[in-house]
């Protein structure tokens, strides 16, 4: 198998990031990949000739294909594929035409055209990696959101779903963590109910990792619907996954998503949960990092092919 070289652009933002980890960690499974960097968000680029990009990406070699994520990495990406000749994979739905692009993934809450060059996803791809046996069917894990732009946060009604559920289930022992957009003293009226199967631990006790580790562990997950990653970081995860819900404040691609998640049966809503039972599994797997491997696979084959044709 021929090496495939790959240069990945990234803007920095950690969400980005994961994404093209996520898919990166899927390929190298697959193939053979020589790769190369580069952090806008720590080295401005340079729009340069052949030498200069190679010089850039400390690479000695032209790519195959540049890989990216992000509204900044798109005139980098695209200058790189028209220098050297390279393939363009962006994994977002492009603010620039599509036919400038040889692949592009993106979610289908962001309506994907029917292209051969186009894959709709799940929500976004993650490095989260599945597993379904194992888990410790007594230990919960509850995840929050905060105040956004799509749903109207609310802190009583948040706390009240946390309370029937930990009540429902007194077996169980859930952990509840929140994040940087949640008000700061949810917490705290959480504390005040003093039930005995719920623990408290602030995101900002947490460490790098913490939340893909304890999703491999635990038995069911709940998480406000307005915390999309999280959502879906649960879902491949592999664990029984709930939505806490709120009232949306709009018809969102966020909220279409949450919607989509739920009546495609991956995901259980808090109105449609059997409180007293455990929460249902996925219909289905979702391991959307492993599924676009895949395909780009397949199309850099089909590359392939071509040029032996041709």
């Amino acid at each position: 198998m021929s090496v495939r070289r790959i240069w990945l652009i990234t803007d920095g933002r950690l969400g980005h990031l994961n994404q093209l980890r996520g898919l990166l960690a899927r390929v190298q499974e697959k193939a053979e990949l020589e790769v190369h960097w580069f952090d806008l968000a720590s080295k401005s680029f340079r729009f340069v000739g052949r030498k200069g990009l190679l010089a850039q990406f400390d690479a000695e070699i032209k790519p195959d294909w540049v890989l990216a994520a992000g509204s900044k990495t798109h005139i980098p990406m695209l200058w790189c594929k028209w220098v050297l000749g390279a393939k363009a994979f962006l994994l977002m739905r492009p603010s620039l035409p599509l036919r400038l692009f040889d692949a592009v993934c993106m979610p289908y809450h962001d309506s994907p055209p029917k292209r051969d060059s186009v894959l709709g996803t799940y929500g976004v791809i993650n490095h989260i990696v599945p597993r379904y046996e194992g888990r410790n069917k007594s230990q919960g894990l509850m995840l929050l959101g905060g105040i956004n732009t799509h749903y109207q946060w609310d802190n009583v009604g948040i706390v009240k779903q946390l309370q029937r559920i930990a009540e429902a289930a007194p077996e169980m022992e859930w952990l509840v963590s929140d994040s940087p957009r949640t008000p700061p003293d949810l917490l705290d009226e959480l504390a005040a109910l003093s039930l005995a199967n719920i623990n408290i631990l602030p995101y900002s006790d947490t460490g790098p990792g913490w939340l893909p580790q304890i999703l491999q562990d635990v038995g069911q997950v709940w998480v406000s619907c307005d915390s999309v990653s999280m959502v879906y970081e649960s879902v491949s995860s592999g664990a029984p996954t709930g939505l806490l819900e709120l009232l949306p404040l709009r018809d969102s691609r966020v909220v279409k998503s949450m919607t989509q998640l739920a009546s495609s049966g991956l995901a259980t809503t808090f109105s449609a949960a059997d409180l007293a039972g455990p929460l249902p599994p996925a219909v289905r797997p979702l391991w959307e990092a492993d599924r676009v491997a895949d395909w780009w696979l397949q199309i850099d084959r089909g590359g392939e092919d071509n040029d032996r044709v041709n």
